[in-house]
């Protein structure tokens, strides 16, 4: 991980901390308030200046908190609307069950036209642009924590993990595929519907290479991360050379210790790699490929 920005927790220490360093020899609050000071955030480095770069208690605030709040509640509340209102253009009535409920996405003959007012999909393509507000406004929060902390950016790249997943599901294979109406149908049963009615669409997923090495990545990297927090609870009951013992019991098992820092590793690079194999499993799917089975027909002939 040598690549990705690492800052020493607080910068050089000097006997009297710098403008946003803390003493050398400084207690919690001295910390706190060091860290606390304006400035460091994305906005402030290009405006000069953020109205909103303060804390509330032990929460940041930043403008990226505002503008992933305000994504957020347009977001519910077009959710809601729908709810309680019904969307006639999708021949949706009312429903007050969260469970069931749901957003229809616009008509796939309509393309990549924005849907409006009284057209179906008008509600759904409104939510998937603030949601995407939400997440990505989110992401920038997580990079202005990181900054003010002067960590390294470990939990926003992770994060950003997660929103590619919900930006390749909405945004970019529909684009692709030419249509809105590619995009999952917001809700919660509905969403699952769709998942597995995409999975017959291309005959069958089993067969999706990508799919298989996701599923993989994703019980793999949970594997090793429950060997690591079996290994700390075990740990806590060894004494003093607990790290060596534990070391020695990896090697002796597997023939290879990956170390305290080398769990996180894999952990990190695990959990990476499994979405964006998530990733490919559904953008080739009515892309590239349209028949996940037929697809390894090259295997026996040697032709694509």
């Amino acid at each position: 991980m040598a690549f990705l920005p690492v800052y020493p927790a607080v910068g050089p220490r000097k006997p009297g901390g710098g403008p946003n360093e803390a003493p050398a020899k400084a207690t919690l609050d001295q910390i706190e308030a060091a860290y606390r000071k304006p400035g460091r955030s994305t906005i402030a480095r290009l405006f000069g200046v953020d109205p909103f770069d303060f804390w509330v208690g032990p929460f940041y605030i930043g403008t990226w908190t505002i503008v992933s709040m305000l994504g957020a509640m347009v977001g519910v509340f077009l959710y809601f609307t729908v709810m309680a209102y019904g969307e006639p253009a999708a021949n949706i009535p009312p429903n007050l069950n969260i469970i069931s409920a749901k957003i229809i996405e616009p008509p796939i003959e309509n393309g990549l036209a924005i849907p409006g007012p009284g057209q179906r999909g008008f509600y759904w393509f409104w939510i998937v642009v603030a949601g995407t507000t939400a997440f990505l406004g989110w992401f920038m929060r997580e990079i202005d924590i990181s900054l003010k902390l002067r960590m390294g950016l470990h939990v926003p790249i992770c994060y950003s993990l997660a929103v590619s997943a919900w930006i390749t599901l909405q945004w970019l294979r529909p684009i692709w595929m030419g249509s809105w109406g590619h995009g999952f149908t917001i809700g919660i049963i509905p969403h699952l519907d769709w998942v597995s009615n995409v999975g017959y669409a291309y005959n069958n997923f089993y067969y999706n290479p990508f799919h298989a090495l996701a599923v993989a990545g994703y019980y793999g990297t949970t594997m090793f991360l429950a060997l690591h927090g079996a290994q700390i609870l075990s740990a806590a009951y060894l004494g003093s050379d607990s790290v060596e013992r534990v070391d020695q019991f990896w090697w002796d098992t597997l023939g290879y210790g990956a170390g305290e820092l080398g769990i996180h590793t894999i952990g990190f690079y695990g959990a990476i790699v499994t979405v964006l194999l998530s990733n490919l499993c559904i953008l080739f799917s009515g892309t590239l490929v349209f028949d996940w089975v037929e697809f390894w027909n090259f295997w026996p002939t040697g032709e694509f």
